[in-house]
C-alpha cells in the first residue's frame, strides 16, 4: 500500500524530544505534545486514517518492507540543476538527516494503525529529493497475501 501526504516533510523526531518529568518527578526524554513534530503526525494520521478508510487497507501486519521518500520544495540552485539536466527531482544532501526523519513516519505509521509495529521492518529505504511539491510518499510492503 502506498501513501502520499501531501505535508511538507516533517521536522525531526529529535528536535522534539525534551526532558520531563512523571509527577513523583521521575525525569525521563518524552516528545512534547505541542512539538512541531507531534503536530505533524497528528495531520499525517489523519491523512493516512482517511486513505486506508478510502481504499478498504487494513492495518499491515507480519514482516515488512517500507520505502519513505520526502520531497522538499527546490531552492534557486536545485531549481537550475533541475532545468539542466531535465530531471523534475534533484538528490538533497543538506539536512535534515533522513535518519532523524524516518523515526517520525515510522511512529506515524504505527500512531494511525498502518502498521502494527514498526519492530516488524525487515527493511527501510529513505530517498530525499527537491521537487516542485513538498510531500512525502511511504510505500510499504508485507509479505502476507491478506495485506
Amino acid at each position: 500500500m502506498e501513501f502520499t501526504l501531501h505535508l511538507p516533510p516533517p521536522p525531526t523526531h529529535q528536535a522534539a524530544l525534551r526532558i520531563l518529568k512523571t509527577r513523583d518527578g521521575r525525569q525521563f526524554i518524552g516528545k512534547m505534545a505541542s512539538s512541531k513534530a507531534a503536530k505533524w503526525c497528528k495531520a499525517a494520521n489523519l491523512l493516512i486514517k482517511s486513505e486506508m478508510n478510502r481504499r478498504g487497507y487494513h492495518k499491515a501486519c507480519g514482516c515488512l518492507g517500507v520505502t519513505v521518500t520526502f520531497y522538499y520544495k527546490h531552492t534557486k540552485e536545485s531549481e537550475r540543476e533541475s532545468r539542466r539536466t531535465g530531471d523534475p527531482f534533484v538528490m538533497k544532501t543538506t539536512r535534515p538527516d533522513l535518519d532523524n526523519l524516518a523515526k517520525s513516519v515510522l511512529d506515524c505509521l504505527v500512531q494511525s494503525d498502518a502498521i502494527e509495529d514498526d519492530g516488524r521492518i525487515f527493511w527501510l529505504t529513505l530517498k530525499k529529493f527537491y521537487a516542485s511539491e513538498e510531500k512525502v510518499v511511504v510505500d510499504i510492503n508485507c509479505d502476507s497475501e491478506d495485506n
